[in-house]
């Protein structure tokens, strides 16, 4: 088991559904991105690694980012950023990406993975 998650390229190899679960995964990434676009949802891309952790109240990851010499942030959660594009002027965004949460770890729960959140302004 361990050895299937720890190379991935050997379970693909040998396994047909776990072929068929990246393909599907794919699919309704690509339905809800479709979706969105659709209502007029605009896609955008907010900063990975920020000077204060922020957007929940899990546990970051830290990484040092050595032309500036400073510490830095792995994001938990787009919230903040989206919140303020709306704030700006952006009536309707949305942002499909990867969080990182510094928690527990096992076969069913990753610290990083993809998420999806949007924002739209004036609806109840």
């Amino acid at each position: 088991q361990e050895t299937r998650y720890r190379q991935r390229y050997l379970d693909l190899m040998v396994n047909h559904q776990v072929r068929h679960i990246f393909r599907t995964r794919s699919r309704v990434i690509s339905f809800i991105r479709r979706f969105l676009d659709e209502r007029n949802f605009l896609e955008v891309e907010t900063p990975m690694m920020n000077l204060i952790p922020g957007g929940a109240s899990a546990k970051p990851f830290v990484t040092h980012h050595n032309e500036l010499n400073m510490d830095l942030y792995m994001r938990i959660a787009p919230e903040l950023h989206l919140k303020q594009l709306v704030v700006g002027g952006l009536d309707r965004v949305y942002e499909i990406g990867k969080q990182f949460r510094n928690e527990g770890f096992d076969l069913t729960h990753s610290p990083e993975f993809t998420g999806c959140e949007f924002y739209m302004a004036f609806m109840q």
